[in-house]
């Protein structure tokens, strides 16, 4: 089961006033959407986007968590650590800036470990082409792009 399926699965237990009917349509989404992201689908940018507008802020936070780990590929999980930033509502420039990925260790933020870092993200990715489509991806969810 996918992360997010886990995450709605929970969701729906801790909140059993909300249907999945009533969260699509607060969300804007299309029926059975929810489900299909329920049996493991994994949902396009926008409209998961709006599936965080519909929600609150430290669900939102946990569903982005989520869908960033369902894209990792799974043989960097063990080593990625994903945190977002508290949000103040779930306005996309908001979860752009927010969301940081960082693998886990002392963060060292200077010129040289930074280029350092770089060049090993360089070279993993033209070794790995589903960490590289990871990495797009989730760059592209960032800055939502489409």
């Amino acid at each position: 089961m996918s992360y997010l399926a886990v995450q709605l699965e929970d969701y729906f237990v801790t909140h059993p006033e909300i249907t999945m009917i009533k969260l699509e349509a607060s969300a804007g989404l299309k029926r059975g959407t929810i489900d299909s992201i329920r049996r493991d689908a994994h949902p396009r940018p926008e409209r998961f986007g709006q599936l965080l507008h519909a929600v609150d802020d430290d669900t939102a936070r946990r569903w982005l968590i989520a869908y960033l780990r369902d894209d990792c590929p799974p043989a960097y999980l063990p080593r990625l650590e994903i945190t977002i930033a508290a949000l103040q509502g779930t306005d996309p420039a908001e979860l752009r800036e927010a969301v940081t990925a960082y693998t886990t260790g002392q963060l060292d933020t200077s010129p040289a470990a930074v280029l350092e870092a770089w060049h090993r993200l360089q070279s993993a990715i033209q070794a790995d082409n589903s960490l590289a489509k990871w990495f797009i991806k989730t760059v592209n969810l960032i800055l939502g792009e489409k």
